[in-house]
């Protein structure tokens, strides 16, 4: 296990070029992926982003931008999402939030995925964050 962490200024681009790789072998309607979004909030900082990488798989890609992480769960439905980010929420202790969206059912391309994060998190979380624009 280890999830790897990419600029946060790459999200956009990553999210479009995996959705190229599922059209480019044929197997975009078989294969999703979720986006997760949580945020530590007032907490700082211990070393966070280190535990997400060893808690997360080495397929999953971590983006983040001050407080604020968005994960790329490779292979993953909205159910086994809801599931990591329950369980991220839970350790740091947060309220739970339905901050996910899933490809295809949500989108087809990162823009439109990263809009529907966008409002969730505005929505869920009242955060406006600069990892989603």
């Amino acid at each position: 296990m280890s999830g790897i962490t990419f600029s946060n200024s790459d999200l956009t681009h990553f999210i479009d070029h995996h959705i190229a790789l599922l059209e480019r072998f044929g197997i975009k309607d078989e294969v999703p992926f979720s986006l997760i979004f949580f945020s530590l909030d007032d907490k700082k900082e211990i070393d966070c982003l280190k535990m997400f990488q060893d808690i997360l798989r080495k397929t999953d890609a971590i983006f983040n931008h001050s407080n604020h992480y968005v994960v790329m769960l490779t292979g993953t439905d909205w159910n086994g999402a809801m599931e990591v980010l329950s369980g991220i929420q839970e350790f740091l202790d947060q309220e739970p939030s339905e901050t996910i969206v899933s490809y295809p059912e949500d989108g087809t391309n990162a823009q439109i995925l990263l809009k529907k994060l966008h409002d969730s998190v505005e929505d869920n979380c009242n955060i406006t964050s600069e990892l989603l624009k």
